[in-house]
């Protein structure tokens, strides 16, 4: 494969326990790899910083990793590195692989240890069982940088909101992070990032002369079922998809990714809506009404057919993953189709996933990307 990219007291005693839990496996675990105890006996260590700002002190050569809850990062990994040297992923991760482009290009990702994790929450013993040099997580669960580090485990943070939630410039931050951690230089992925600019370079100047008033007025539904209907604001990826594609977010009022009511979407009126694949909604759902009991058809973007499901690649592209300057690309031939008219998505991604993935798109792979199946739903 080509190698591209948890009262006071009940916290101290739960604590003390994973602390006594992971001391007496972590002396098993160094007696199954001749007595090494991560962090205290290996002589030969380096120090990063993480995107959390933690120091964090690795062994000098990494052999075996854990991604937890960094989800997307596994596509930026194995773009790098293929799958060697993983150890353990979140099930989130495998079940997404197995519903994407992903599963292509790391054909074996199914095989890799799922059950040091269990609904989002990391089990200590399992964990240690798998004897990893990192445990690579989310800047947001700040519990799996606990659970990794009381077992004595080094932990690196990625931020998934660096850059104002930027996900093309993410990931380029997550290489060099990730190079960081492996112990190699990333300029062997100097061609991406400057795939990416160039994407994002040529988005800006096609788009910047557009009058504010003619941009089109564009929301997501991040979850959506009989009880929730959460359209993210600002600081979130779609504010970011939204802005940078040449549109305008109808929920810029709010921060975050709130619950709103089909009255606040009426009101909002948007032209285009989008529905990530972080819930099994698809467009025919709002056509014909069928969730949640709402009554879509006033809404312009229903009636003019312009609800689109957000593509599913090498990750689901709503978040930062390795896709992300196709995404960007996507999103503004959506808002902007003549401007963007010269632009044969087919052909950039095909081309895209050969450079960089080395992997020949059928058009079959194709369709799945842009229609994705209820199947290939995740959780948030």
């Amino acid at each position: 494969m080509r190698r591209i990219f948890f009262t006071a007291i009940s916290y101290l005693l739960l604590t003390f326990m994973v602390a006594g839990l992971a001391g007496c496996a972590k002396k098993e675990a160094g007696s199954a790899v001749g007595g090494a105890d991560k962090g205290t006996s290996q002589s030969a260590t380096r120090t990063i910083v993480d995107q959390v700002g933690h120091t964090v002190h690795l062994p000098e050569k990494i052999e075996r990793v854990v991604i937890a809850s960094v989800w997307p990062l596994a596509s930026v990994y194995c773009q790098m590195f293929g799958t060697d040297k993983l150890v353990g992923l979140d099930p989130a991760i495998v079940s997404a692989a197995e519903n994407s482009m992903l599963i292509q290009i790391a054909p074996d990702i199914g095989s890799i240890e799922t059950g040091f994790s269990k609904n989002g929450n990391l089990n200590a013993e399992e964990l240690l069982a798998l004897d990893p040099d990192v445990v690579l997580y989310a800047s947001g669960v700040m519990a799996d940088y606990d659970i990794a580090t009381q077992a004595g485990i080094p932990a690196v943070g990625f931020s998934l909101s660096i850059k104002d939630y930027n996900a093309v410039e993410t990931i380029h931050t997550w290489i060099e992070q990730l190079a960081a951690v492996m112990g190699v230089e990333p300029g062997d992925n100097s061609k991406y990032v400057e795939y990416g600019r160039r994407i994002q370079q040529l988005v800006a100047d096609r788009i910047a002369t557009i009058p504010e008033e003619q941009r089109p007025r564009a929301m997501f539904i991040h979850r959506y079922d009989n009880a929730t209907l959460a359209v993210p604001g600002t600081g979130t990826w779609a504010d970011y998809w939204i802005t940078a594609s040449g549109a305008r977010n109808v929920g810029a009022d709010n921060a975050g990714t709130p619950s709103v009511s089909m009255e606040q979407v009426y009101s909002w009126n948007p032209d285009r809506i989008y529905i990530t694949n972080f819930n099994d909604a698809l467009p025919e759902d709002l056509y014909s009404n069928a969730l949640g009991g709402h009554d879509w058809s006033t809404v312009k973007a229903v009636q003019d057919q312009q609800v689109k499901k957000i593509p599913l690649g090498i990750y689901r592209w709503y978040v930062t993953n390795t896709d992300s300057p196709l995404m960007l690309l996507w999103m503004a031939k959506q808002h902007h189709p003549d401007l963007f008219a010269d632009i044969d998505m087919d052909q950039v991604t095909a081309d895209f996933y050969k450079e960089f993935y080395n992997l020949e798109l059928t058009a079959a792979d194709l369709q799945s990307i842009w229609n994705p199946s209820r199947e290939a739903a995740g959780g948030a």
